[in-house]
């Protein structure tokens, strides 16, 4: 790994989700912080700076679109790559993510969480 442990925002509103992902990128020497709803995953954005987050787009108080696009708007958040995580596959959806900038897009039932761990250190790896 890289002489800077890289450090992964989850944003996810289910508690087991949220604990899968930090004990998964844990183990493959990532630094993780965790957020349990919209607002929350804004806050810890700007104030942790992590080099990537994975944001679900069902959440409470602001939904991950609303998220996503708030951190795109904001010129100290914007570079942060930002995969969805999510169950929703509506084609909508999607399109409107990578239209406010998104960088990728997983579908939770199509990847295990370590298959998830596996795509993060891709994207950094071809992101280099």
């Amino acid at each position: 790994m890289a002489e800077k442990t890289k450090k992964i925002l989850v944003v996810d509103d289910e508690d087991s989700v949220r604990e899968i992902y930090r004990h998964e990128f844990l183990n493959s020497g990532y630094t993780v912080v965790v957020a349990a709803d919209g607002e929350e995953g804004l806050l810890k954005a700007g104030e942790e700076t992590p080099d990537m987050i994975l944001l679900d787009i069902m959440l409470p108080k602001m939904s991950g679109i609303e998220v996503l696009r708030a951190i795109k708007e904001n010129q100290l958040t914007k570079k942060i790559p930002v995969l969805l995580l999510t169950n929703l596959g509506e084609e909508t959806i999607i399109k409107e993510g990578f239209e406010l900038g998104a960088d990728g897009y997983l579908l939770k039932v199509s990847y295990t969480p370590s298959q998830v761990v596996e795509e993060v250190k891709k994207f950094f790896e071809d992101n280099a």
